[in-house]
Formats: structure tokens, C-alpha cells, sequence
């Protein structure tokens, strides 16, 4: 078993208006299963069948508690459905990989991967588990709400909960392994995760019941997901909506940092309308894109790809919008390197090699 906390200030930077934001992890701990442990794993037929190919795969589990054998097989899709009981033997050690000559030849011939089907070995005998947290106290994400998740079958967390009440703070829970029999029970199959959520933010109280995480669609039924406005303009005269309309072709542009690194960004002019019933003009912006991207952190992923900056009217009928939205660019970004601790890698030339230090 292993403990460690993360300290999310230091990493990523303090958020002003927040006083903590931490994550607590507890790694490998031991699983309890008290059912297995008594009376033995149920194992039964897992796997998946892919909707965009003919990629199929079997292998075999515990129905309770969800731990897998070791190895956990590799089983004929056509002979075993996924859920039937396997009561085949458990005897199974993991094959040498074939060579790439060796698999190319068997596939020639028509002959599959492995002589003999590689059957599940035998079940670990301490299944362990994690558990994690995140606690902020101060300003997170606007809006209250409270969400509890259902992992799917591939879920890195099979079961997640959190609880946000802006600006006072929110706590974000986990488990990876914990919950596995609640999880087989209610969502069993599929790489969907099933949420039940509420929530009271931009002025309306939205709910989420069973709902897919990641895959909403217009044949859900209507009590599944749904928003319900408290903002009597809303009833009036409808939901307030932002339109934004593409304005001639993309434009490149040298942004030039304040640190001296420059940086070709792709500009993209819009025209921004908002309104109820009628849409009126509010106001012009440049929506941006580069790659690699421009390092605001010191790790290496803490890159901003693209956003969108709003410039002046003058400017766009003046045509000097790209050099304004350039200029914001710069500001923006070297405002985050400021709030991250960013510091350049300085080059240092010697007679005999370069280097780059912090």
C-alpha cells in the first residue's frame, strides 16, 4: 500500500481565490471481496465486440468482483459469448510473443496466432485496489452541482462522485477496482459511463439521470437529461444565444513573445452576435490556432494549442486586425506564463557542445 498527495497549486499554479487544491491517493490497497473469499470467484466470459470493425476479443473474469486471472486468456469469440459462465480450465500460462516472420506465416496459412488457445491462469491471490481524492477549498468552476458516475467496462475509474459549491469549494472522489460488482450489476457492457448528476448554474437547474457521459443523443427520453430555466427572460423571451460567423479567409501571423520565442498562429476573424428572440451585433473576435503550441508551464504538456481573442471594430475596418489579435495573443499567453511560474530554457553556446538550462 502507497500514499502520496499531489499539490495541484504548485503544479499547474494558484488559482486566485483559491486557498487548497490537493489530491490524496492511496495505491494497491487490499480488496476485502468477502463473497469471493468465501465462496470461491464466479468466472464468466468478458470481452467486447468493436461497432467499427470486426475486432473481437473473449477473455474471463470474476462476475463479483470483476479480478482478472493471470493471464486472463485469450478465448475464441465464436465458441464463448460474453456473460456465459466459464467452466473451462485455469491452467493457462502467458505465451512467448511470435516473432513478426511467425505471425505473418501463420496468417498465410490460415492458421491463428497461437497453437493451442491461451486459456486464463491462475487467480491473484490479493487483488488490490485504489482510492483517490481532490479537495478545494476557494473558487473552482461556477455553479453548484453534485454527480455521481458508473464506470464502463474500461473505465480507468469505476466509480466517481464529486460534489461543487462555487466559490466555497468541491471535492472530487474515485476508486479504481472498489465498486466493481456495483459497476458489473448496473453497466456491464459498453464504453459508455452512466451519470445521475443535478446541478444549479447559468441560471437554471440542470439534471442528468442514467444519462451517457460522453454520448448524448436526440433519442434519450426527455426525463433522462433536460434543463430547467429560473431566469423569468428566459420564459419571456427565450434562452440568450451566441452565434459566430466565419469572416473571410484564415490569416497567418508571427506572434513574438516577450521571453523572445516566436511562434506562425493561424487567425480566423469572427463576427459575434448574441440575443433572445432577435440576434443583434456584440462584438468581433479571432479565433487562434498554432502547433506545437506555446509553453505556459514548465512541463512539458503545459502548451496552449489555440483560443480566441476579441479585437476593436475599428481595426477590422481599418483591415489591422491580425497585428491587434497578435498583440493580444502575446498579453494573454504571457499573463499565464506570469500566473504558472514559466521560465525559458535559456541556450548556453560553448566552444565544443550547446546546452539549453532552466
Amino acid at each position: 500500500m502507497h500514499r502520496f498527495t499531489v499539490n495541484y497549486h504548485e503544479r499547474d499554479g494558484q488559482r486566485r481565490g483559491t486557498l487548497l487544491n490537493r489530491g490524496y491517493f492511496i495505491s494497491s490497497l487490499p480488496r476485502v471481496i468477502l463473497a469471493c473469499r468465501l465462496l470461491g470467484h464466479r468466472p464468466v466470459i468478458d470481452g467486447y465486440n468493436s461497432k467499427h470493425s470486426n475486432d473481437r476479443a473473449r477473455w474471463v473474469c470474476c462476475d463479483r468482483c470483476g479480478v482478472r486471472p493471470d493471464p486472463q486468456g485469450q478465448l475464441d469469440p465464436d465458441r464463448w459469448d460474453i456473460g456465459e459462465r466459464y467452466d473451462g480450465p485455469f491452467d493457462g500460462v502467458r505465451p512467448p510473443y511470435p516473432s513478426r516472420e511467425e505471425i505473418k506465416q501463420r496468417a498465410e496459412q490460415g492458421l491463428p496466432l497461437y497453437e493451442r488457445e491461451p486459456v486464463p491462469g491462475p487467480w491473484p491471490a490479493k487483488p488490490t485496489g485504489d482510492v483517490g481524492a481532490q479537495v478545494i477549498i476557494g473558487k473552482s468552476f461556477p455553479g453548484w452541482d453534485a454527480e455521481l458516475k458508473i464506470g464502463n467496462a474500461g473505465s480507468e475509474h469505476t466509480l466517481a462522485a464529486h460534489l461543487r459549491l462555487h466559490p466555497f469549494g468541491a471535492i472530487y472522489l474515485h476508486t479504481e477496482r472498489f465498486g466493481t460488482w456495483l459497476q458489473r450489476r448496473l453497466n456491464p457492457t459498453g464504453y459508455q459511463s452512466r451519470v445521475i448528476s443535478i446541478g444549479i448554474q447559468h441560471g437554471g437547474i440542470d439534471w442528468k439521470l442514467w444519462a451517457k457521459r460522453d454520448e448524448p443523443s436526440r433519442d434519450d427520453p426527455w426525463w433522462m437529461r433536460g434543463t430547467l430555466k429560473l431566469d423569468p427572460r428566459d420564459r419571456l423571451f427565450g434562452r440568450r444565444r451566441y452565434d459566430y460567423k466565419d469572416i473571410g479567409d484564415p490569416v497567418t501571423v508571427t506572434v513574438r513573445m516577450p521571453h523572445g520565442d516566436d511562434h506562425e498562429v493561424r487567425l480566423k476573424l469572427q463576427q459575434c452576435t448574441d440575443g433572445r428572440n432577435r440576434r443583434r451585433f456584440h462584438s468581433w473576435t479571432v479565433d487562434w490556432f498554432t502547433r506545437p503550441g506555446i509553453a505556459t508551464k514548465q512541463h512539458d504538456r503545459g502548451k496552449t494549442l489555440g483560443s480566441a481573442v476579441e479585437v476593436s471594430a475599428a481595426s477590422v475596418e481599418e483591415g489591422t486586425w491580425p497585428a491587434e489579435a497578435a498583440a493580444g495573443i502575446a498579453t494573454r499567453m504571457t499573463a499565464d506564463r506570469t500566473r504558472y511560474g514559466y521560465r525559458p530554457r535559456i541556450a548556453v553556446v560553448s566552444h565544443d557542445f550547446d546546452v539549453e538550462v532552466d
